[in-house]
């Protein structure tokens, strides 16, 4: 229903820019430009409010999928199966991340109609990430060759947040060039007006 919301506003606003412009009551020009900004607010905005939120949440997954690791390791230790760790954890997760527990319930869900494989791989459809990626297949080698994951998740946990500190630590290292445009923009070229403004006006006043 959404593109055909979409187009379907644009379309009646469009009609509607139309019918005023035969009757006089806006001139052309005025309906033209008005008629761009409406394809901007109908067409262009949605989509790019879209891309932005869903963007958004694919880093938030993945920068909380460390947490969803550790829990998974130690469910998998006391002797759970992942089918049974996934389904648990979806409701566990609730209070804590809804959007990840909505995740897995729906991964839960898929698991019992494609296999747990072709879920993990909507999974990652959903979640296009790095982080997501090694977690859908360390669980896929699980499933395959039945080695144990304990260890790797783990490992896998504390390079994940590694990643994460790492950029953390490069947006930290960019922020000092960020402020430099303020600084001289607001403060150095003020001073500088200052020290300069008063032998300027003296020199116009000797001409």
């Amino acid at each position: 229903f959404y593109m055909h919301i979409k187009y379907g506003v644009f379309l009646i606003g469009a009609i509607s820019f139309y019918f005023l412009s035969t009757l006089n009551f806006v001139e052309t020009n005025t309906v033209f430009i008005t008629g761009v900004v409406w394809f901007i607010f109908c067409v262009i905005a949605p989509d790019s409010y879209l891309a932005y939120m869903k963007k958004r949440l694919i880093a938030h997954t993945s920068s909380q999928l460390p947490y969803l690791l550790d829990l998974l390791a130690i469910c998998v230790q006391t002797g759970m199966t992942l089918e049974a760790a996934l389904s648990y954890l979806a409701n566990e997760m609730k209070g804590f991340d809804k959007n990840l527990a909505k995740l897995l319930a729906k991964t839960n869900e898929r698991s019992r109609v494609v296999g747990l494989e072709r879920a993990l791989d909507e999974l990652y459809l959903r979640i296009p990430s790095p982080e997501m990626r090694s977690f859908v297949m360390t669980l896929k080698q699980s499933l395959q060759y039945g080695s144990s994951i304990y260890s790797v998740l783990t490992t896998l946990a504390a390079d994940i947040r590694a990643v994460n500190m790492l950029h953390v630590e490069e947006k930290i290292g960019k922020l000092a060039a960020k402020m430099s445009i303020p600084l001289i923009l607001f403060i150095m070229m003020p001073i500088v007006f200052i020290i300069v403004a008063p032998g300027i006006m003296r020199l116009m006043a000797d001409a």
